[in-house]
């Protein structure tokens, strides 16, 4: 049984392929913990074998005073007996949660196969919010010719409507100027449609951490403008879209539709078997309206993929009479 273990080459590469082994998430692997240091987070990893088998689930802390709060993001990765496992990996939670003096740990499962028994089994409750747990678009990575065919005729359309308008598709070295230009089209896309965007050092070093196992693809209108951006990341046999953004210019383009059939290629090429869109809405994308959260969902839905819901997020409350401040302290870092 094994937690905070040494932070070397050697240990970041076992914990990557164990866990790889197991089916774990790229929010769990190793660099996306390091990843997460660098901005604010604590990362402590607990590994357990046992002859029922392998537990395994990187904890990221946030501390605020003498407190902290605990995150697990998709996870954690068992393998085996989850009757067994699930409690063995549950104690030790409970015990890094005595020495950082956490308030509660929210634990955001990938699948159900790390779950056992009720939440109260568990000495857990449901989480109020759904975090990152809504549905996501997951896309099998099989031949060009199968992944059009399963698409929307709608999106077929718009890429081959981007091709003939020119739009060029560039797999690109990601330096500080490509990494500045990639911002700033996220920058536009934040204001436009509302929302809140980390500093230009949190996507610096996603991109520097991750090295050849994310890429940075640009899309250009045939004028040479930089149309949209997208960074897609691959852990195991998975390849996930992380973040871009695009011009007010995109929309006659449609680059977004060519960007993503990029990204799948070089996730396939990469030896991933599936490519996952990330999140919808938790009801039917309606075509044709202006929400922004509903068209992003249309669109993603459109290259027909299975769409696949996460399990509910839980807290395990390690100080009950608290859970308000614990709700308080995570909604201040969103």
């Amino acid at each position: 049984m094994t937690d905070q273990t040494p932070r070397t080459l050697h240990t970041s590469n076992a914990w990557d392929r164990q866990l790889n082994r197991i089916g774990g998430h790229l929010l769990q692997s190793w660099r996306w913990g390091e990843f997460q240091q660098r901005h604010g987070w604590t990362a402590r990893r607990i590994q357990i074998s046992d002859s029922a088998g392998t537990a395994m689930a990187q904890v990221l802390y946030r501390f605020h005073g003498p407190l902290s709060v605990a995150y697990i993001p998709r996870g954690p990765a068992i393998f085996g007996d989850p009757e067994v496992m699930w409690p063995m990996l549950l104690e030790r939670v409970d015990a890094l949660a005595r020495s950082n003096r956490t308030i509660m740990t929210l634990i955001e499962p990938n699948d159900t196969s790390a779950m056992t028994g009720t939440l109260a089994d568990l000495g857990a409750v449901r989480r109020a919010d759904r975090g990152q747990s809504g549905p996501r678009v997951r896309i099998p990575l099989v031949d060009d010719e199968t992944i059009l065919e399963r698409m929307r005729q709608e999106t077929r359309h718009n890429l081959d409507l981007a091709q003939r308008r020119g739009v060029k598709i560039e797999r690109h070295p990601a330096g500080q100027l490509a990494i500045e230009a990639l911002y700033r089209l996220m920058e536009e896309t934040a204001r436009r449609n509302g929302f809140g965007l980390q500093p230009l050092a949190y996507y610096e070093d996603f991109l520097q951490l991750f090295g050849d196992d994310a890429v940075l693809l640009f899309a250009k209108a045939d004028d040479g403008a930089l149309a949209a951006a997208l960074v897609t990341a691959r852990f195991g046999n998975e390849a996930i879209s992380m973040f871009g953004g695009s011009s007010a210019q995109d929309d006659g383009h449609r680059a977004a539709v060519p960007l993503q059939f990029e990204a799948m290629r070089w996730a396939r090429e990469m030896g991933c078997g599936t490519y996952d869109l990330r999140g919808i809405l938790n009801r039917e994308p309606e075509h044709g309206c202006t929400e922004d959260g509903r068209w992003l969902s249309w669109f993603k839905s459109g290259f027909g993929g299975e769409i696949v819901t996460y399990p509910v997020t839980i807290e395990r409350r390690h100080v009950p009479v608290l859970p308000w401040l614990a709700r308080t302290l995570n909604r201040s870092e969103r």
